[in-house]
C-alpha cells in the first residue's frame, strides 16, 4: 500500500511538472486520493472517516499560509479551497480544489515550509490527515521511489519559482545531504545522481541525435531514419537511452526531453532528407505514454513543425502498445488529432506487448514495425516465420506498410522480401550514427 501511495504521487506529481499552474486533476478526486492514503473514499451521504477529527472553516478562514511548517494535511469533505502564491504585484490565486481532494500534502512529504496560502471559499470541512500517518506510510516505501519522489518534488517547486534560468530538481546542497544519509542506498543515489544529471544535461546541450536510416528492401534505397537520442556524460561517457529515459518518463523529465527530439529531428530533417531517394521520405521519433497524455502535444508539435517548415507528412511518430494500453480513450483523441495535423503513425515493437490485434483495428497506425526479436531468427524458426508472415499479411490487410527491425543478414533481407515487407532497418543497412556521419 505504501508502494502504491508513492506511485500515486509522482503520477500526481508528473501533472504538476507538466502543467505548474494547475492544481491535481479531478481524476485523483474522490477515489484516487482517499485510495492513495489507504483510506475509504468519499461516498455522497456516507459518513466516512468517523476515526478523524474534523476542522469546520467560515468563509474566508485561512488553513494555512506561505511559510507554515504545517503537521496537516487536508482531505476535504465539504466546500471549496482556494490556493493562492504571493506576487510582486499581490496574492495570486492559483487554483481551486473541491470536495474529495487532497492538499497541503507536499510540505510533509520534503519537510519544507508552505509555499502557497488555502483559504475557504465557502463554509468548508476537513479531514485533517496527520504528519505521522504520511511518515509511516513513506517510511515503509521503497527506497528508490522514495527518493525519486523528492526529486519531483524539489523540482515542482522549481518550476513554481520565476528564476530565468533552468533549474536542476534538487538543489546541490540537498542532494549532497542525501547522498550523505543514504550511503548504503546505492541504487538509489544513483538514480538521484542520474535525474540531477538529466537536467543539467538538457542545460548544457549534451543530448544528441542519432540517426538510423531505413531503406526499401526491394532495392535499397533510403527512405528514411529514425532518430535515436544519445546522452553524452561528462563522466559516465556515451550513455544508452534504455539507462536513462525510463528514469525520465517517472520524474517527468521526459515531457522536456521529447520535445527536445522532436525539435532537434525537426531542425536536422533538411539534411537527412537529401540522403532519402524516394517519392514519399519520413524521419520517425518516438512518442512516449507521458507525451501523449500531455494537454499541448498536438500544439507543440505543430509549432515545431511550423518552425522548421517540416511537411508533417514526413514525420512518423512511433509509439509502443503500453502507450495506448495506459489510457485508450485520450490516446484515440490525441492520436487522430496527429493524424489531421498531417503526421502518420507507426506502431513500434510489434507482437511484444499486449491486444495488438485490438490496437491494429482501433488506431489509425500507418506502418507497423516488427521487433527485431521475432526478425533475428526467422530463418531458424518455424514458430517466427510463421508469427513474421502473418504479421506481414495482416498489417497489408489493414492498408499498412511493415518496416523489420534488426535485418543483419541478405539472407533474412531477402527471406522478408519475399514475404511481402516493404522497409527493413538494421545493422545491414546502417548502425545508429550522428548527423554527420548520417548525411556522408
Amino acid at each position: 500500500m505504501a508502494y502504491g501511495y508513492l506511485q500515486g504521487l509522482l503520477l500526481i506529481f508528473k501533472n504538476y511538472i507538466s502543467h505548474p499552474s494547475k492544481l491535481p486533476l479531478r481524476e485523483y478526486s474522490q477515489v484516487q486520493y482517499p485510495k492513495i492514503l489507504g483510506i475509504a473514499p468519499i461516498k455522497q451521504g456516507d459518513h466516512m472517516f468517523d476515526e478523524f477529527d474534523r476542522q469546520v472553516l467560515s468563509k474566508d478562514e485561512v488553513v494555512f499560509r506561505n511559510g507554515d511548517t504545517g503537521d496537516c494535511a487536508y482531505l476535504i469533505e465539504s466546500g471549496r479551497i482556494e490556493i493562492l502564491v504571493d506576487t510582486a504585484a499581490g496574492e495570486l490565486r492559483l487554483g481551486l480544489i473541491e470536495k474529495g481532494e487532497l492538499f497541503g500534502e507536499v510540505a510533509l512529504i520534503d519537510q519544507h515550509p508552505r509555499t502557497a496560502t488555502a483559504r475557504a471559499m465557502e463554509r468548508t470541512v476537513l479531514i485533517p490527515i496527520q504528519r505521522r500517518i504520511v511518515e509511516n506510510l513513506l517510511g515503509k516505501s521503497d527506497p528508490i521511489l522514495r527518493h525519486l519522489l523528492l526529486v519531483v518534488l524539489e523540482r515542482f517547486r522549481s518550476k513554481q519559482g520565476s528564476a530565468p534560468e533552468p533549474a536542476l530538481p534538487i538543489s546541490h546542497e540537498d542532494f549532497s545531504r542525501l547522498q550523505q544519509r543514504n550511503a548504503v542506498k546505492g541504487e538509489a543515489t544513483d538514480n538521484i545522481s542520474l535525474t540531477h544529471d538529466i537536467t543539467r544535461a538538457l542545460a548544457r546541450n549534451e543530448f544528441e541525435l542519432y540517426y538510423q536510416p531505413i531503406c526499401n528492401l526491394d532495392d535499397d534505397k533510403v527512405a528514411g531514419f529514425e532518430a535515436l537520442i544519445r546522452w553524452h556524460h561528462p563522466v559516465h561517457g556515451v550513455i544508452p537511452p534504455m539507462d536513462f529515459l525510463w528514469l525520465a518518463e517517472q520524474t517527468g523529465l521526459i515531457q522536456e526531453l521529447g520535445l527536445w527530439t522532436l525539435e532537434r529531428a525537426c531542425r536536422d530533417w533538411p539534411q537527412l532528407k537529401k540522403q532519402t531517394a524516394v517519392a514519399a521520405p519520413f524521419v520517425s521519433v518516438n512518442l512516449s505514454a507521458s507525451q501523449l497524455i500531455g494537454v499541448s502535444l498536438v500544439e507543440d508539435i505543430s509549432d515545431i513543425m511550423l518552425r522548421h517548415a517540416m511537411p508533417p507528412a514526413e514525420l512518423k511518430l512511433e509509439l509502443t502498445e503500453t502507450v495506448v494500453v495506459e489510457r485508450p480513450e485520450l490516446a484515440m483523441t490525441i492520436l487522430s488529432r496527429l493524424v489531421k495535423l498531417g503526421s502518420t503513425l507507426a506502431l513500434d515493437d510489434y507482437g511484444t506487448g499486449y491486444s495488438s490485434l485490438e490496437h491494429l483495428q482501433r488506431y489509425p497506425i500507418a506502418t507497423l514495425k516488427i521487433d527485431r526479436g521475432f526478425i533475428a531468427p526467422i530463418l531458424d524458426s518455424v514458430q517466427s516465420f510463421e508469427i513474421v508472415s502473418s504479421s506481414i499479411r495482416l498489417a497489408h490487410s489493414l492498408g499498412m506498410k511493415v518496416v523489420a527491425e534488426g535485418i543483419e543478414t541478405e539472407t533474412v533481407r531477402n527471406a522478408l522480401l519475399q514475404l511481402g515487407c516493404e522497409y527493413g532497418q538494421g545493422w545491414l543497412f546502417g548502425k545508429p550514427g550522428a548527423l554527420k556521419e548520417a548525411v556522408l
